[in-house]
């Protein structure tokens, strides 16, 4: 966003804010920050939003159709996500928010305090709530249960799985223009094409052959059973503190930070607490004894749209960079993938997501 810039040398100085960056001194990590930093106004903030709900609309009717052929669980419900805001966002930029999503054809609205209550009525009365932008498309569920059903059900359709392979390297051709196979310390795949959906590590694998812009940015969620009827009971994000929260059957999940500093995957129990402490402060505290804190690493590119496509190797494409939508995004990249290998029209522009810069400043 435009205020980004702002943030992060404020968070350089606030170990309590949501975003925060430790300066390595690489030339990546500084490269990477530059080209952010670029992106950060109103035009191309605007553009790339577009982009991302684009392919969140076709990934929607994606997820739709695999549901509905697989009938794969993962406590799903689509009531919709709505951010509450403790202080009224001037009336401007609550019209303009409304007026984009409405242009793209998603169903939001501006919910009053009173409205906002009754969809959550556990948030805690001493907590003032100004409104809040329900986006009535949106959904959430568990994506851990939702890949681990889906794979599942591929498997007894005869997908082959081979866990904990870790590549080691790449075998190109003679010319160096087409990837022949992959490597691990035991193992040799070959394929007409390879599809490198490998998140952090995308950097890591293809440095020697191109540049992909990709940095982690580390997120931290805490999971704790909670009876059905108490505390938040949809989807629900707080503008304030950035805390995303969902309710998973009995479960609760919360969510947010964003850190870069580099692929340190330490748990960091402290910001895991203050995503505890932003959910006391609207919902009241949470048992105890049971949560489950874990901490990962979000695939980002710096101008925050992901790189899906073919790339300088004949063979090999990208399906990376998805940032805090991964899961979001899914089954539209996959899609529009599946076009780009196959060749054949897209309901999407390719260019606006290829690896290019070039092609994606003019797509």
């Amino acid at each position: 966003m435009p205020g980004l810039p702002k943030q992060a040398l404020t968070a350089l100085f606030d170990r309590h804010a949501p975003f925060r960056w430790r300066p390595d001194g690489s030339l990546s990590q500084l490269r990477w920050l530059r080209e952010l930093w670029t992106h950060c106004n109103v035009a191309d903030f605007s553009k790339h939003r577009q982009r991302l709900v684009r392919l969140a609309l076709l990934s929607r009717i994606g997820l739709n159709d695999v549901v509905a052929q697989t009938g794969v669980s993962f406590d799903f419900q689509s009531l919709g996500v709505l951010q509450i805001f403790r202080q009224s966002p001037p009336s401007p930029i609550v019209e303009k928010r409304l007026q984009e999503l409405q242009a793209f054809g998603c169903d939001a609205q501006w919910y009053e305090p009173r409205q906002v209550r009754a969809m959550e009525p556990g948030l805690s009365e001493s907590v003032r709530i100004a409104g809040g932008l329900h986006v009535r498309d949106d959904a959430s569920g568990d994506c851990e249960r939702f890949t681990q059903g889906l794979l599942a059900w591929n498997q007894v359709r005869g997908l082959h799985f081979e866990s904990n392979a870790r590549v080691e390297s790449l075998e190109l051709d003679a010319r160096g223009e087409r990837l022949c196979a992959v490597r691990s310390k035991t193992q040799r795949w070959q394929a007409d094409a390879f599809v490198f959906a490998t998140g952090v590590d995308t950097t890591r694998l293809l440095t020697p052959y191109m540049r992909v812009p990709i940095v982690p940015v580390k997120g931290y969620s805490v999971t704790v059973s909670l009876a059905q009827g108490q505390g938040v009971q949809g989807a629900v994000i707080d503008d304030a503190s950035k805390l995303a929260m969902a309710r998973l059957g009995q479960r609760v999940r919360l969510a947010g930070m964003a850190e870069v500093v580099g692929h340190d995957r330490h748990i960091n129990m402290a910001r895991c607490q203050q995503l505890v402490d932003h959910y006391a402060s609207l919902y009241g505290p949470l048992p105890a004894q049971g949560q489950q804190m874990w901490a990962g690493l979000r695939p980002m590119t710096p101008d925050g749209t992901p790189i899906i496509g073919a790339t300088p190797v004949h063979g090999l494409y990208l399906n990376a960079g998805h940032g805090t939508y991964g899961w979001t995004l899914a089954c539209g990249s996959a899609q529009l993938l599946a076009d780009v290998i196959a060749q054949r029209p897209s309901v999407l522009n390719p260019d606006a997501y290829a690896l290019d810069p070039a092609r994606r400043a003019l797509a």
